[in-house]
């Protein structure tokens, strides 16, 4: 009967050390562009700037070291880019840019093991043509 309170003393000990260990973002933001591994231009909102022909997804990862981490860029519902970023140490910074077409987008930062750390919803309305 020891044997079992002993397990589950240790197995709450270590509850915080696993939560701790949990891939989780920092950071993560939609921009123009990523200089010296800082994001510049933040897009916010749901609609972006109309013109717009290109987005960076940027994202700040720990307790990933050794994990890959997937950009899944959508467009009115079809997969376009899955980029795979594999993460280097424990504080990761990486990003992935994509050419944008007017449309419905889906951006999801996922996780090797499938687990969606983050989603949005943009929308890139065609640039108004005037008529002579």
């Amino acid at each position: 009967m020891m044997k079992g309170k002993v397990f589950w003393v240790l197995l709450l000990l270590s509850a915080p050390l696993l939560a701790a260990s949990t891939p989780q973002l920092s950071r993560v933001m939609l921009c123009r562009d990523v200089v010296q591994r800082e994001p510049v231009g933040e897009l916010k909102g749901a609609q972006l700037p109309a013109g717009l022909d290109e987005a960076v997804l940027f994202t700040e990862i720990k307790n990933a070291a050794g994990h890959i981490v997937h950009h899944r860029w959508y467009r009115n519902g079809q997969l376009k880019a899955d980029v795979a970023l594999p993460v280097g140490a424990n504080r990761w910074r990486t990003w992935s840019d994509k050419k944008l077409q007017p449309g419905h987008w889906l951006v999801k930062v996922v996780l090797d093991d499938g687990t969606v750390l983050y989603q949005r919803q943009l929308t890139l309305a065609p640039v108004a043509s005037h008529g002579t």
